[in-house]
């Protein structure tokens, strides 16, 4: 008798594990927006993990033999944090975690204005330096054109 309660507590505290992280899963969406594709496709390796996690806990904590008991128990625990702990632990940790999310999309903003900014400044200096750079080649080449040569420009008579 001893050994079936303390399997049923066991089992009810493998369904708040579950649910616990199932919650961490949920944290991870609140701060990081996903796709609905994604969010079924986590839900779905999640939920597969879970259940081969928990056939493994009972029939290794029962000697093989799964009880329905244990399964009442798995979905009483669950039941139980979802209505005491979980609204709340999943409210929380957003709100703490948002603390360092919005500094870190703060940081993100200044260093993409930063680099926006330095792009600017190099595509001015570029198209200005490729202005010169016109402006002599058309004067080369005017001179070429009157029949001059392009060394008499840099000073060197010979």
């Amino acid at each position: 008798m001893n050994h079936e309660l303390l399997f049923f507590f066991r089992s009810l505290l493998w369904g708040v594990v579950l649910l616990f992280f199932y919650d961490i899963l949920r944290i991870g969406r609140r701060l990081f927006s996903r796709r609905a594709f994604f969010v079924s496709l986590e839900d779905l390796l999640y939920w597969t993990l879970a259940g081969v996690f928990l056939f493994g806990k009972m029939y290794q904590a029962n000697e093989g033999r799964l009880r329905g008991y244990s399964v009442i128990a798995v979905v009483l625990g669950m039941v139980l944090y979802s209505r005491t702990v979980s609204s709340r632990f999943v409210s929380t940790a957003v709100k703490i975690l948002m603390i360092p999310m919005r500094f870190l999309v703060s940081v993100k903003k200044r260093l993409l204005s930063a680099v926006r900014h330095c792009r600017i400044l190099v595509a001015k200096t570029l198209r200005a330096k490729g202005r010169v750079c016109k402006s002599m080649l058309k004067g080369r080449i005017g001179k070429l054109r009157r029949g001059g040569s392009v060394e008499e420009k840099s000073g060197d008579k010979t």
